[in-house]
Protein backbone atom coordinates (compact mmCIF):
# COMPACT_ATOMS: atom_id res chain seq x y z
CA UNK A 1 0.00 0.00 0.00
CA UNK A 2 1.27 3.53 -0.73
CA UNK A 3 2.36 5.96 2.00
CA UNK A 4 -0.70 8.11 1.40
CA UNK A 5 -4.25 7.14 2.20
CA UNK A 6 -5.66 5.23 -0.77
CA UNK A 7 -8.57 3.12 0.51
CA UNK A 8 -12.04 4.50 -0.21
CA UNK A 9 -15.22 3.23 1.40
CA UNK A 10 -18.54 3.99 -0.28
CA UNK A 11 -21.44 3.46 2.09
CA UNK A 12 -25.07 3.96 1.06
CA UNK A 13 -27.05 4.25 4.28
CA UNK A 14 -30.25 2.15 4.23
CA UNK A 15 -29.50 1.01 0.71
CA UNK A 16 -32.90 -0.53 -0.03
CA UNK A 17 -34.64 2.73 0.90
CA UNK A 18 -32.19 4.77 -1.19
CA UNK A 19 -32.84 2.55 -4.21
CA UNK A 20 -36.60 2.93 -3.74
CA UNK A 21 -36.25 6.73 -3.82
CA UNK A 22 -34.04 6.54 -6.91
CA UNK A 23 -36.89 4.68 -8.64
CA UNK A 24 -39.65 6.94 -7.33
CA UNK A 25 -38.59 10.46 -6.38
CA UNK A 26 -41.99 11.15 -4.81
CA UNK A 27 -40.85 9.01 -1.88
CA UNK A 28 -38.04 11.42 -1.02
CA UNK A 29 -40.16 13.63 1.24
CA UNK A 30 -42.25 10.99 2.99
CA UNK A 31 -41.38 8.59 5.81
CA UNK A 32 -41.37 4.95 4.71
CA UNK A 33 -39.74 1.67 5.57
CA UNK A 34 -38.80 -1.43 3.62
CA UNK A 35 -40.12 -4.66 5.16
CA UNK A 36 -41.11 -8.09 3.95
CA UNK A 37 -44.89 -8.40 3.94
CA UNK A 38 -46.37 -11.65 5.16
CA UNK A 39 -43.48 -12.54 7.47
CA UNK A 40 -44.47 -14.11 10.81
CA UNK A 41 -42.69 -11.36 12.74
CA UNK A 42 -41.92 -8.64 10.18
CA UNK A 43 -39.08 -6.28 11.01
CA UNK A 44 -37.90 -3.10 9.34
CA UNK A 45 -35.11 -3.80 6.86
CA UNK A 46 -34.39 -0.19 5.84
CA UNK A 47 -35.76 3.26 6.64
CA UNK A 48 -35.96 6.51 4.70
CA UNK A 49 -34.23 9.56 6.16
CA UNK A 50 -37.60 11.01 7.11
CA UNK A 51 -38.52 7.80 8.91
CA UNK A 52 -35.15 7.82 10.66
CA UNK A 53 -35.84 11.38 11.81
CA UNK A 54 -39.09 10.07 13.34
CA UNK A 55 -37.11 7.57 15.41
CA UNK A 56 -37.47 4.46 13.22
CA UNK A 57 -34.47 2.14 12.83
CA UNK A 58 -33.66 -1.09 10.95
CA UNK A 59 -34.43 -4.18 13.01
CA UNK A 60 -37.44 -2.56 14.67
CA UNK A 61 -40.70 -4.59 14.57
CA UNK A 62 -43.00 -3.23 11.88
CA UNK A 63 -45.88 -2.99 14.36
CA UNK A 64 -43.86 -0.69 16.58
CA UNK A 65 -42.87 1.46 13.59
CA UNK A 66 -46.51 1.85 12.59
CA UNK A 67 -47.43 2.95 16.11
CA UNK A 68 -44.69 5.57 16.13
CA UNK A 69 -45.45 7.06 12.69
CA UNK A 70 -49.01 7.50 11.46
CA UNK A 71 -49.77 6.52 7.87
CA UNK A 72 -46.32 5.00 7.53
CA UNK A 73 -45.71 3.59 4.07
CA UNK A 74 -44.34 0.05 3.99
CA UNK A 75 -42.60 -1.04 0.79
CA UNK A 76 -41.78 -4.60 -0.18
CA UNK A 77 -38.09 -5.37 -0.73
CA UNK A 78 -36.98 -5.04 -4.36
CA UNK A 79 -33.85 -7.23 -4.60
CA UNK A 80 -33.67 -6.96 -8.41
CA UNK A 81 -33.43 -3.17 -8.35
CA UNK A 82 -30.93 -3.31 -5.49
CA UNK A 83 -28.69 -5.72 -7.40
CA UNK A 84 -28.87 -3.55 -10.51
CA UNK A 85 -27.98 -0.40 -8.53
CA UNK A 86 -25.15 -2.13 -6.72
CA UNK A 87 -23.75 -3.50 -9.99
CA UNK A 88 -23.88 -0.07 -11.62
CA UNK A 89 -22.02 1.42 -8.65
CA UNK A 90 -19.31 -1.20 -9.07
CA UNK A 91 -19.08 -0.52 -12.80
CA UNK A 92 -18.50 3.18 -12.14
CA UNK A 93 -15.87 2.43 -9.49
CA UNK A 94 -13.93 0.10 -11.78
CA UNK A 95 -13.33 2.97 -14.21
CA UNK A 96 -11.08 4.56 -11.61
CA UNK A 97 -9.82 1.85 -9.24
CA UNK A 98 -7.73 -1.23 -10.12
CA UNK A 99 -9.04 -2.97 -6.97
CA UNK A 100 -12.74 -2.89 -6.08
CA UNK A 101 -14.35 -4.99 -3.36
CA UNK A 102 -18.13 -5.15 -3.66
CA UNK A 103 -19.71 -6.30 -0.41
CA UNK A 104 -23.20 -5.64 -1.83
CA UNK A 105 -25.90 -3.60 -0.15
CA UNK A 106 -24.25 -0.33 -1.16
CA UNK A 107 -20.90 -1.11 0.49
CA UNK A 108 -17.83 -0.92 -1.74
CA UNK A 109 -14.12 -0.57 -0.98
CA UNK A 110 -11.67 0.80 -3.54
CA UNK A 111 -7.88 0.94 -3.47
CA UNK A 112 -6.73 3.93 -5.52
CA UNK A 113 -3.02 3.31 -4.99
CA UNK A 114 -1.06 4.17 -8.16
CA UNK A 115 -3.89 6.06 -9.87
CA UNK A 116 -2.85 9.66 -9.07
CA UNK A 117 -1.23 10.29 -12.46
CA UNK A 118 -4.38 9.20 -14.23
CA UNK A 119 -7.11 10.68 -12.03
CA UNK A 120 -5.41 13.20 -9.76
CA UNK A 121 -5.34 13.24 -5.94
CA UNK A 122 -7.19 10.37 -4.33
CA UNK A 123 -9.68 12.64 -2.55
CA UNK A 124 -10.57 14.37 -5.83
CA UNK A 125 -11.02 10.99 -7.49
CA UNK A 126 -13.26 9.77 -4.66
CA UNK A 127 -15.49 12.85 -5.02
CA UNK A 128 -15.65 12.32 -8.79
CA UNK A 129 -16.78 8.72 -8.24
CA UNK A 130 -19.46 9.87 -5.80
CA UNK A 131 -20.75 12.47 -8.25
CA UNK A 132 -21.00 9.93 -11.06
CA UNK A 133 -22.92 7.54 -8.80
CA UNK A 134 -25.33 10.33 -7.88
CA UNK A 135 -25.88 11.22 -11.54
CA UNK A 136 -26.14 7.71 -12.98
CA UNK A 137 -27.62 5.68 -10.12
CA UNK A 138 -29.57 8.40 -8.35
CA UNK A 139 -28.25 7.67 -4.85
CA UNK A 140 -25.69 9.46 -2.70
CA UNK A 141 -23.10 7.37 -0.87
CA UNK A 142 -21.11 8.52 2.11
CA UNK A 143 -17.44 8.63 1.04
CA UNK A 144 -14.36 8.16 3.21
CA UNK A 145 -10.69 8.04 2.23
CA UNK A 146 -8.34 6.42 4.76
CA UNK A 147 -5.18 4.30 5.00
CA UNK A 148 -7.13 1.06 5.53
CA UNK A 149 -10.58 -0.49 5.27
CA UNK A 150 -11.43 -0.46 8.97
CA UNK A 151 -10.75 3.24 9.44
CA UNK A 152 -12.58 4.15 6.24
CA UNK A 153 -15.62 2.23 7.48
CA UNK A 154 -15.63 4.01 10.84
CA UNK A 155 -15.33 7.36 9.02
CA UNK A 156 -18.44 6.72 6.93
CA UNK A 157 -20.34 5.79 10.08
CA UNK A 158 -19.16 8.93 11.84
CA UNK A 159 -20.31 11.33 9.10
CA UNK A 160 -23.43 9.55 7.82
CA UNK A 161 -26.01 9.89 6.36
CA UNK A 162 -24.13 12.06 3.83
CA UNK A 163 -20.70 13.56 3.46
CA UNK A 164 -17.10 13.18 2.31
CA UNK A 165 -14.10 12.88 4.65
CA UNK A 166 -10.42 11.92 4.65
CA UNK A 167 -8.09 10.50 7.32
CA UNK A 168 -4.44 10.78 6.33
CA UNK A 169 -1.68 8.27 6.92
CA UNK A 170 -0.58 8.48 10.56
CA UNK A 171 -3.80 10.11 11.73
CA UNK A 172 -5.78 6.90 12.25
CA UNK A 173 -5.50 6.71 16.05
CA UNK A 174 -6.09 10.44 16.61
CA UNK A 175 -9.22 10.36 14.45
CA UNK A 176 -10.64 7.27 16.14
CA UNK A 177 -9.85 8.28 19.72
CA UNK A 178 -12.77 10.74 20.30
CA UNK A 179 -15.33 8.73 18.33
CA UNK A 180 -18.16 6.91 20.08
CA UNK A 181 -17.22 3.28 20.74
CA UNK A 182 -20.47 2.16 19.08
CA UNK A 183 -19.01 3.15 15.70
CA UNK A 184 -16.29 0.50 15.90
CA UNK A 185 -17.16 -2.74 14.06
CA UNK A 186 -17.74 -5.47 16.63
CA UNK A 187 -19.17 -3.18 19.31
CA UNK A 188 -22.89 -3.67 19.80
CA UNK A 189 -25.25 -3.10 22.76
CA UNK A 190 -23.83 -5.82 25.02
CA UNK A 191 -20.23 -4.82 24.33
CA UNK A 192 -21.16 -1.16 24.81
CA UNK A 193 -22.54 -1.96 28.27
CA UNK A 194 -19.25 -3.58 29.27
CA UNK A 195 -17.31 -0.57 27.99
CA UNK A 196 -19.67 1.80 29.80
CA UNK A 197 -19.23 -0.02 33.11
CA UNK A 198 -15.46 0.20 32.58
CA UNK A 199 -15.77 3.91 31.79
CA UNK A 200 -14.70 3.40 28.17
CA UNK A 201 -17.27 5.29 26.11
CA UNK A 202 -14.91 6.41 23.32
CA UNK A 203 -12.78 4.35 20.97
CA UNK A 204 -9.65 5.92 22.43
CA UNK A 205 -10.42 4.43 25.83
CA UNK A 206 -10.47 0.94 24.33
CA UNK A 207 -7.30 1.66 22.34
CA UNK A 208 -5.44 2.65 25.51
CA UNK A 209 -5.91 -0.76 27.19
CA UNK A 210 -2.85 -2.95 27.51
CA UNK A 211 -2.96 -6.67 26.76
CA UNK A 212 -3.67 -7.80 30.32
CA UNK A 213 -6.48 -5.27 30.79
CA UNK A 214 -8.04 -6.24 27.47
CA UNK A 215 -7.98 -9.97 28.22
CA UNK A 216 -9.40 -9.38 31.70
CA UNK A 217 -12.37 -7.49 30.24
CA UNK A 218 -13.09 -9.38 27.03
CA UNK A 219 -10.96 -12.50 26.85
CA UNK A 220 -8.22 -13.12 24.29
CA UNK A 221 -10.58 -12.38 21.40
CA UNK A 222 -10.81 -8.82 22.67
CA UNK A 223 -7.22 -8.14 21.60
CA UNK A 224 -8.32 -7.94 17.97
CA UNK A 225 -10.98 -5.41 18.91
CA UNK A 226 -8.47 -3.37 20.91
CA UNK A 227 -6.09 -3.34 17.92
CA UNK A 228 -8.94 -2.22 15.68
CA UNK A 229 -9.55 0.66 18.09
CA UNK A 230 -5.96 1.69 17.41
CA UNK A 231 -6.68 1.83 13.68
CA UNK A 232 -4.69 -1.32 12.85
CA UNK A 233 -6.00 -3.25 9.85
CA UNK A 234 -3.97 -5.16 7.28
CA UNK A 235 -6.87 -6.65 5.33
CA UNK A 236 -6.53 -5.88 1.60
CA UNK A 237 -9.21 -4.66 -0.75
CA UNK A 238 -10.32 -8.00 -2.19
CA UNK A 239 -11.59 -7.74 -5.78
CA UNK A 240 -13.15 -11.18 -5.43
CA UNK A 241 -15.55 -9.80 -2.85
CA UNK A 242 -18.16 -12.03 -1.28
CA UNK A 243 -19.20 -13.70 -4.52
CA UNK A 244 -16.24 -16.11 -4.36
CA UNK A 245 -15.84 -16.41 -0.59
CA UNK A 246 -16.84 -19.56 1.29
CA UNK A 247 -16.59 -20.82 4.86
CA UNK A 248 -15.43 -24.44 4.98
CA UNK A 249 -15.18 -27.02 7.76
CA UNK A 250 -14.27 -30.74 7.70
CA UNK A 251 -14.30 -33.61 10.19
CA UNK A 252 -12.20 -36.72 9.61
CA UNK A 253 -13.45 -39.55 11.81
CA UNK A 254 -10.76 -41.58 13.66
CA UNK A 255 -12.46 -44.70 12.33
CA UNK A 256 -15.18 -45.01 9.65
CA UNK A 257 -18.60 -44.61 11.26
CA UNK A 258 -22.15 -45.81 10.65
CA UNK A 259 -23.72 -44.49 13.88
CA UNK A 260 -26.36 -41.81 13.16
CA UNK A 261 -25.87 -40.16 16.57
CA UNK A 262 -22.13 -39.77 16.03
CA UNK A 263 -22.72 -38.36 12.55
CA UNK A 264 -25.27 -35.83 13.81
CA UNK A 265 -22.94 -34.79 16.62
CA UNK A 266 -20.15 -34.13 14.12
CA UNK A 267 -22.56 -32.23 11.88
CA UNK A 268 -23.66 -29.95 14.72
CA UNK A 269 -20.07 -29.26 15.73
CA UNK A 270 -18.94 -28.19 12.24
CA UNK A 271 -22.07 -26.08 11.76
CA UNK A 272 -21.54 -24.29 15.07
CA UNK A 273 -17.89 -23.63 14.29
CA UNK A 274 -18.56 -22.38 10.75
CA UNK A 275 -21.52 -20.29 11.94
CA UNK A 276 -19.37 -18.56 14.54
CA UNK A 277 -16.76 -17.60 11.94
CA UNK A 278 -19.50 -16.37 9.61
CA UNK A 279 -21.10 -14.12 12.21
CA UNK A 280 -17.70 -12.80 13.31
CA UNK A 281 -17.24 -11.68 9.71
CA UNK A 282 -20.62 -9.90 9.81
CA UNK A 283 -22.04 -12.27 7.19
CA UNK A 284 -25.02 -14.53 6.55
CA UNK A 285 -25.12 -17.55 4.23
CA UNK A 286 -27.37 -17.94 1.21
CA UNK A 287 -26.58 -21.60 0.62
CA UNK A 288 -25.09 -24.68 2.27
CA UNK A 289 -23.34 -27.74 0.86
CA UNK A 290 -22.55 -31.08 2.53
CA UNK A 291 -19.92 -33.45 1.15
CA UNK A 292 -19.49 -36.99 2.51
CA UNK A 293 -16.53 -39.29 1.96
CA UNK A 294 -17.38 -42.98 2.31
CA UNK A 295 -14.93 -45.62 3.50
CA UNK A 296 -14.77 -47.13 0.01
CA UNK A 297 -13.69 -43.80 -1.53
CA UNK A 298 -17.07 -42.81 -3.01
CA UNK A 299 -18.19 -39.22 -2.46
CA UNK A 300 -21.73 -38.08 -1.75
CA UNK A 301 -22.82 -34.47 -2.03
CA UNK A 302 -25.94 -32.34 -1.71
CA UNK A 303 -26.64 -28.62 -1.40
CA UNK A 304 -29.50 -26.23 -0.82
CA UNK A 305 -30.10 -22.53 -1.33
CA UNK A 306 -32.18 -20.63 1.18
CA UNK A 307 -34.85 -18.04 0.43
CA UNK A 308 -33.79 -16.14 3.55
CA UNK A 309 -30.15 -15.63 4.60
CA UNK A 310 -29.03 -18.20 7.17
CA UNK A 311 -27.65 -16.51 10.29
CA UNK A 312 -28.51 -18.40 13.48
CA UNK A 313 -27.11 -21.82 14.41
CA UNK A 314 -30.64 -23.19 14.72
CA UNK A 315 -31.39 -22.39 11.07
CA UNK A 316 -27.97 -23.58 9.89
CA UNK A 317 -28.29 -26.89 11.75
CA UNK A 318 -31.82 -27.53 10.45
CA UNK A 319 -30.71 -26.82 6.88
CA UNK A 320 -27.57 -28.94 7.25
CA UNK A 321 -29.66 -31.85 8.54
CA UNK A 322 -31.96 -31.69 5.50
CA UNK A 323 -29.02 -31.45 3.10
CA UNK A 324 -27.10 -34.30 4.74
CA UNK A 325 -30.20 -36.50 4.52
CA UNK A 326 -30.10 -36.00 0.74
CA UNK A 327 -26.39 -36.79 0.60
CA UNK A 328 -26.69 -39.97 2.72
CA UNK A 329 -27.78 -42.32 -0.03
CA UNK A 330 -25.64 -45.36 0.85
CA UNK A 331 -25.53 -47.68 3.85
CA UNK A 332 -21.72 -47.54 3.94
CA UNK A 333 -19.43 -46.30 6.70
CA UNK A 334 -18.30 -42.68 6.50
CA UNK A 335 -14.69 -41.55 6.68
CA UNK A 336 -15.21 -37.75 6.61
CA UNK A 337 -17.79 -34.95 6.56
CA UNK A 338 -17.34 -31.49 5.02
CA UNK A 339 -19.54 -28.41 5.24
CA UNK A 340 -19.42 -25.33 3.00
CA UNK A 341 -21.33 -22.10 3.58
CA UNK A 342 -21.52 -19.93 0.46
CA UNK A 343 -23.63 -17.28 -1.22
CA UNK A 344 -22.43 -15.00 1.58
CA UNK A 345 -23.98 -11.58 2.10
CA UNK A 346 -23.57 -8.89 4.76
CA UNK A 347 -25.68 -9.60 7.84
CA UNK A 348 -28.78 -7.41 8.10
CA UNK A 349 -27.81 -6.08 11.50
CA UNK A 350 -24.48 -5.07 12.98
CA UNK A 351 -23.24 -7.92 15.17
CA UNK A 352 -22.36 -7.40 18.80
CA UNK A 353 -18.80 -8.56 19.58
CA UNK A 354 -18.73 -10.06 16.07
CA UNK A 355 -22.17 -11.64 16.59
CA UNK A 356 -25.71 -10.68 15.61
CA UNK A 357 -27.92 -8.71 17.99
CA UNK A 358 -31.53 -7.96 17.26
CA UNK A 359 -35.06 -7.85 18.66
CA UNK A 360 -35.68 -11.57 18.33
CA UNK A 361 -35.04 -13.55 21.53
CA UNK A 362 -33.36 -16.32 19.50
CA UNK A 363 -30.89 -13.80 18.10
CA UNK A 364 -30.15 -12.50 21.60
CA UNK A 365 -29.57 -16.07 22.75
CA UNK A 366 -27.25 -16.69 19.77
CA UNK A 367 -25.33 -13.52 20.62
CA UNK A 368 -24.81 -14.69 24.22
CA UNK A 369 -23.72 -18.16 23.10
CA UNK A 370 -21.24 -16.77 20.58
CA UNK A 371 -19.78 -14.33 23.10
CA UNK A 372 -19.14 -17.25 25.46
CA UNK A 373 -17.51 -19.28 22.70
CA UNK A 374 -15.30 -16.40 21.65
CA UNK A 375 -14.07 -15.96 25.21
CA UNK A 376 -13.79 -19.56 26.43
CA UNK A 377 -13.53 -21.61 23.23
CA UNK A 378 -15.92 -23.04 20.66
CA UNK A 379 -16.75 -26.08 22.80
CA UNK A 380 -17.71 -24.02 25.87
CA UNK A 381 -21.37 -24.00 24.81
CA UNK A 382 -22.77 -26.54 22.38
CA UNK A 383 -25.83 -28.68 21.80
CA UNK A 384 -26.07 -31.90 23.78
CA UNK A 385 -26.15 -33.92 20.56
CA UNK A 386 -22.66 -32.62 19.72
CA UNK A 387 -21.13 -34.05 22.89
CA UNK A 388 -21.22 -37.56 21.42
CA UNK A 389 -18.41 -36.56 19.05
CA UNK A 390 -16.42 -34.58 21.65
Amino acid sequence: MSHQASVVHLNVIDFAAAVAIAKDRSLAKSPFVVAKAGAARPVVLAVSRQAWAEGLTPGMPVGMAERLVRNLRILDPDPTSCIMANTLMETICRRYAPLVQNDSGGHLYLDLAGTSRLFGPHMDCAVRIRNEIMEQVGIEPVVALAPNKLVSKVVTRAIRPTGVACVREGEEASFLAPQDALLLPGVGPAMARILSVAGLREIGGLAALDDSETVALFGKRGLALRDAARGLDNSPVDPGGLAERTIWRRVDFPEPILDAAVFHAALVRVVEDAGLEMRRSLLAAGALRITLLYADGVRGEAQQRSREPLLLDSDLIATAARVSAKALERRVRLRALALVLYGLTPAKREPDLFTPEGPDRFERLQSAVDSTRLRFGTTAVTKATAIVHA
